[in-house]
């Protein structure tokens, strides 16, 4: 097979894929609350990887609601397959954390973000109010790659850049002063935390590669660890 008719087939398949998870993702919820089983003076919010809210992001908010922090979840597949202009994506997020800090009676804010997740939250926080970004214990960026987006493309599953992505480090670099840590696996070569300024961002490195080997509960702790929780 030429290399112009494995291109061809590559983009078929992923057009089939792409049109039955988007089929699925319609259904799926866009928001996921999970209640902390203690009490405590911080709530976080989880933006999943594209592949939509899964048992790594299910696993990281049951460590933290154990501990006291409730964590609402965002399916990013569900949400971002719609596109939305930069400011409108800060618009929900901050309607989201004003009505969850009054729902859940807390304050203090942790931002997570992984896989794809942790792409756009470094493009999304400068766009807060200054209130809240105020109220930001920590930003946590789990599996980070060297580039972002604010919609999800078929591309995003290979990793590849799109027209409307834009490079990750360099807004990491922009929100210098804000508590940050980037969690990585030491099997995992594409991701771009060793590679970011040490002043800027603490770098926490675990066992295993973008999945973390499965062990959601240690990766849970490394995530209360890093927000100092």
């Amino acid at each position: 097979m030429s290399p112009r008719a494995r291109l061809l087939t590559l983009a078929a398949v992923l057009g089939l894929a792409f049109a039955g998870v988007a089929e699925a993702a319609v259904v799926a919820p866009r928001l996921i609350e999970t209640p902390a089983a203690a009490p405590g003076d911080a709530l976080a919010v989880l933006y999943s990887g594209d592949g939509g809210w899964g048992p790594l992001d299910e696993g990281v908010a049951k460590v933290l609601a154990a501990d006291g922090v409730p964590v609402l979840g965002v399916n990013s597949l569900r949400y971002f397959l719609a596109r939305r202009p930069p400011q409108a994506v800060a618009d929900d997020l901050a309607d989201q954390l004003r009505r969850h800090q009054a729902q859940w009676g807390r304050q203090k804010i942790v931002l997570i973000g992984y896989s794809f997740g942790a792409d756009a939250l470094p493009a999304i926080v400068p766009l807060l109010p200054a209130d809240l970004r105020g109220q930001i214990k920590g930003l946590v960026l789990i599996g980070t790659g060297p580039h972002g987006d604010l919609t999800f493309h078929p591309a995003s599953w290979l990793n590849r850049a799109t027209a409307d992505s834009f490079a990750v480090a360099p807004a990491v670099e922009a929100l210098k002063g804000l508590p940050m840590t980037c969690i990585y696996g030491d099997k995992e070569r594409l991701d771009i935390c060793p590679t970011l300024p040490a002043a800027t961002i603490r770098q926490v490195r675990l066992h295993g590669g973008h999945h973390f080997d499965g062990d959601y509960a240690g990766l849970g702790q490394a995530v209360l660890k890093a927000a100092a929780l």
